[in-house]
């Protein structure tokens, strides 16, 4: 009997210690979902810059601060940095509260939705301060009744919130799969619920995830990393990996269009999937998390209730662990897409005759630099098993580009594959954006990358990993925006699309430029590799060096009939570049695009192709005034070739090529040069010698000699080619 009450007094004394070293989290501010509201107030000072003052007379003094963030909120994708600095102690005057007395804060890595005032309150605790004053030497618009201070300290949480249950993590291909059972389920009755009815608990959907009503209060759930087994007495140590609100297995992007509560309310809310083709249970919450290091990690998930954490009730029904866990190549997650609402196409398509089309979707969580930030991307692929060439040629299209999620196009008994996904919304012109968009940091401070293209080259070489793909057949479907696959031709044979030379001309594009990028202001003195508007100058950029290779650009303009607003200016001078450097396109071509469809014209990245150039049935482009010439006219539109028949040896280059059925006129001249030969490569200033024969008699239409010129390109000029076959040579005399 006394061995049991010495147990007792020993388990109610561990209780009570475990209680009084319990991580407490509480938010000082002015007003919303605080614990001490009012706590904090603003002085505008003389000179500009504005004082924050918190009124920290209840955390205890000495108190054991874990952790302490400065959470703001700034309208606009884009603004410029905060500077906050911890200002002075307490002293006999104003000037003593203004002096700086640490580092600037800085906002927290991954996401950068908060800053770091660790330390500064620490220092306010360990010195015994009742205020915490932070000093706003420059700051963009925020919102001030929403700014907060929240401190993780050491004391007594005495009414935690519910807690979270059923955490589970596992690693593959580099990521940590975290599910949990949040404390609020939003569908509670339903294993599918729609739209219409998550609309009642949530204000609207981002790309990142819907937006819960915080009213009447705040839930949040916090996701935690550390290398000790979780519990209550570590999770204070833990490093705090992200904050994830409700509905997080919902996939907000895939959503049809319009608004979502009033125009599609019977569209089912898709839930994930993290293995393949399961979506999750209703009630879940979920967080993939991209490995750093390799070891063994403990992850535990917490509920916050307006700020308020559960950090004692920390068991195996909230922690995992340990996870075996090392960096690798993230593998997409296939999903489950019903054939509905904007996705008929997904799953099996009969295509009559025993054929099949088969459309897939999957889920992608990119992490730097392949996104600005941790994010999951969708993304589509489909192909006809039963007509699949192998290998196959793969397109990664981008449709319209008009949406930021996938667009397919429609089932077909295609040789090739064909791949599609979502964007960095809103629309990035396909490109990319500065990392500090949406996040706490200045505009200045963040970096523009190709963060759309980085991603989309991760999924190809996935692609090339699961199917039998030719390497050299890749061809990009480029829509109305970006063409950053121009500057591929190491990975594209061959682009299409509409493109976007150079957005400084069309004010629409113009307009959407400076929304995905930030003015061009914040590039001023930046290298040029990491300036989009002057990376975006394909005219400039082709002119630069007429020796470099690159896709074959097939480009068709006028998707919608849309004029200046969008950026028809630029094109004559982008083709007249095209033109004088010698290289392989055409334009408002249906003859090359049926060749093509027909399989006569193949591009691949290893094989020759034509450079036609001047030819005399081109129309007339204007100089990219509505008003002259012929908007969206044709270039090289008729002339064909056979790319089964191109001889390219050390000193032989031949051809066999026509103009098409539909051309106005039965003949036409035309310059011609040989690009992106791997053997005939004449030196500059080498004579060739060139002959032009019928292809069916042999008959000579005509001949002469040509000097390659400084770059090594030779070309045929006035070469006349009519509607029966040629066959052209060149070759050293």
């Amino acid at each position: 009997m006394r061995r049991l009450t010495v147990a007792v007094i020993a388990l109610t004394v561990l209780v009570a210690a475990t209680c009084q070293a319990a991580v407490l989290t509480e938010r000082w501010g002015v007003k919303g979902h605080v614990q001490h509201a009012g706590a904090l107030r603003y002085e505008s000072l003389p000179d500009g810059r504005t004082l924050m003052q918190f009124d920290l007379s209840v955390l205890p003094r000495g108190a054991k601060v874990y952790r302490a963030r400065l959470l703001l909120t700034r309208p606009g994708l884009y603004g410029s940095a905060f500077d906050i600095v911890p200002a002075g102690p307490e002293g006999s005057g104003k000037a003593d509260a203004c002096k700086e007395t640490g580092p600037q804060l800085e906002p927290v890595a991954p996401y950068y939705r908060w800053f770091d005032a660790t330390a500064a309150v620490r220092q306010w605790s360990g010195s015994g301060r009742q205020e915490g004053l932070l000093l706003l030497r420059k700051a963009p618009d925020f919102q001030r009744d929403a700014t907060c201070l929240e401190i993780a300290y050491e004391g007594d949480l005495r009414s935690p919130p519910k807690q979270v249950t059923g955490v589970r993590a596992f690693c593959r291909s580099g990521q940590v799969f975290l599910t949990f059972r949040e404390i609020e389920n939003y569908a509670p009755a339903a294993e599918d619920v729609t739209w219409g009815e998550l609309g009642k608990r949530f204000s609207e959907v981002r790309y990142d995830g819907p937006v819960p009503r915080d009213d009447p209060h705040e839930v949040r759930y916090r996701v935690y990393a550390h290398d000790e087994p979780m519990t209550a007495a570590t999770v204070g140590k833990a490093r705090l990996l992200a904050e994830v609100g409700p509905g997080s297995i919902y996939n907000t992007r895939l959503v049809p269009g319009g608004d979502f509560i009033k125009r599609r309310p019977e569209a089912v809310a898709l839930r994930l999937a993290i293995e393949p083709g399961k979506p999750l249970p209703p009630g879940s919450g979920l967080y993939v998390h991209t490995v750093e290091r390799p070891g063994r990690m403990y992850y535990a998930v917490t509920s916050a209730v307006d700020g308020v954490e559960n950090t004692v009730a920390l068991s195996e029904a909230n922690a995992a662990g340990p996870v075996d866990q090392r960096p690798g190549r993230p593998e997409p997650v296939l999903q489950e897409v019903p054939k509905a609402h904007g996705h008929e196409n997904a799953g099996l398509t009969d295509l009559g005759d025993g054929k099949t089309y088969r459309e897939q979707w999957y889920s992608y969580w990119a992490v730097p630099p392949e996104a600005p930030r941790p994010t999951r991307y969708d993304f589509a692929v489909g192909c006809c098993p039963q007509t699949l060439s192998r290998p196959a040629a793969l397109e990664f299209t981008r449709g319209h580009t008009w949406g930021h999620t996938p667009e397919m196009p429609r089932p077909a008994p295609r040789q090739g594959i064909v791949m599609s996904m979502s964007a960095d919304p809103p629309n990035g012109f396909w490109t990319g954006i500065n990392d500090a968009r949406e996040t706490l940091r200045g505009i200045e401070e963040g970096a523009w990358r190709p963060f759309t293209h980085n991603r989309q080259e991760a999924l190809i070489r996935w692609a090339q990993r699961k199917f039998d793909i030719d390497p050299h057949r890749l061809c990009a479907g480029v829509g109305a925006w970006g063409m950053w696959e121009f500057r591929r031709p190491d990975l594209y044979a061959y682009i299409h699309g509409w493109g976007m030379p150079e957005v400084t001309k069309g004010f629409q594009c113009w307009g959407w430029a400076r929304g995905a990028w930030g003015p061009p202001e914040a590039y001023q003195g930046k290298p040029d590799g990491q300036n989009p508007y002057g990376l975006q100058d394909y005219t400039q950029w082709v002119l630069e060096d007429p020796k470099r290779e690159l896709p074959y650009f097939d480009i068709h303009t006028g998707w919608g009939a849309h004029f200046t607003e969008m950026g028809w200016p630029p094109f004559p001078r982008f083709v007249r570049a095209m033109i004088d450097t010698k290289r392989a396109f055409s334009m408002q071509a249906r003859a090359v695009q049926e060749a093509v469809e027909k399989g006569v014209i193949e591009f691949h990245r290893d094989a020759s192709v034509p450079a036609f150039g001047n030819c005399s049935l081109d129309d007339n482009l204007g100089e990219g005034d509505l008003k002259s010439g012929t908007p969206f006219g044709q270039v090289n539109a008729y002339l064909l070739w056979e790319t089964a028949s191109i001889v390219d040896e050390p000193d032989r280059w031949e051809i066999t090529a026509w103009l098409d059925a539909s051309a106005p006129l039965d003949e036409c001249t035309v310059d011609l040069t040989p690009r992106r030969s791997r053997a005939f490569r004449p030196e500059p200033g080498r004579t060739l010698d060139w002959v032009n024969t019928l292809a069916g008699d042999g008959k000579e239409i005509g001949s002469g000699r040509v000097a390659a010129d400084r770059w090594g390109l030779a070309t045929i000029r006035g070469l006349v080619v009519s509607k029966a076959r040629h066959r052209i040579r060149m070759g050293r005399p």
